[in-house]
Parts: structure tokens; C-alpha cells; sequence
């Protein structure tokens, strides 16, 4: 069984305690850094395969980005406990092949890349 290395951000009471709870009885989820502020969390999320932060009012915080830019690997669990919901970040390379390289798949490539559509595949 792979064990997953969580880190836990500086974050309020309330979430410290539902991370607990998720982690209770999970032998595969353990808990390896509580931090308090951000350097510290920068440090320990080298030891971590994902860090939790506190997520206000649906916003993805500031730090989640710093931690994938130095951690490309690591997902970050951002939790609004007061809105009762949360997000997963991470990076996730994708590829997606051009079955033909004509200047229409090309175009159609480039604009996927920014509206997110993947029907160019065939032009």
C-alpha cells in the first residue's frame, strides 16, 4: 500500500479538525507536517505528496500556486470550511495528439489550447 504524505497549512481550528477526522482510520492518508505560516509550509511540502490549505470565500489562495511552481508534482486540497466546499490544484500535463499537421489543425490547436476544446484532433 502507498502511503500518502499530507501537509496541513496554517489554517482555522475548524478545518485542523476535519483533516483529522479524514485521515482517521485511512492507514494509506498520514499526516506529516502541521505548519504555521507560509515559509514553513514551503519547507515541508518537499515531504508531502499533498498539502491542505484554507480556501476564503471560493478564492484559490496565493500559496497554492507558489507550491506547484516549486512542487510540480504536489496536489493542493484548498477547503472553504465556512462556504462548506473545497478544490484540488495540481498540475496535470496533457497531451493531446495532432493526427494530421496541416494548417488547419494547427489553427484549431492553437485556439484549443485557450478555449480548452479538443475536437481538432481530425482536421
Amino acid at each position: 500500500m502507498r502511503r500518502i504524505r499530507i501537509a496541513l497549512g496554517e489554517a482555522p481550528a475548524e478545518l485542523h479538525r476535519l483533516v483529522e477526522e479524514g485521515l482517521s482510520g485511512q492507514p494509506d492518508l498520514i499526516l506529516v507536517a502541521v505548519t504555521s505560516g507560509e515559509v514553513a509550509l514551503m519547507l515541508e511540502a518537499g515531504r508531502a505528496d499533498v498539502v491542505v490549505v484554507a480556501m476564503h470565500r471560493g478564492a484559490i489562495p496565493a500559496v497554492a500556486e507558489r507550491l506547484l511552481d516549486e512542487y510540480p508534482r504536489l496536489g493542493v486540497v484548498c477547503v472553504d470550511v465556512e462556504a462548506g466546499r473545497g478544490a484540488v490544484y495540481r498540475l496535470r500535463p496533457d497531451l493531446e495528439p495532432m493526427t494530421a499537421a496541416s494548417p488547419g489543425a494547427i489553427a484549431a490547436a492553437i485556439r484549443s489550447v485557450v478555449e480548452d476544446n479538443t475536437a481538432w484532433g481530425n482536421r
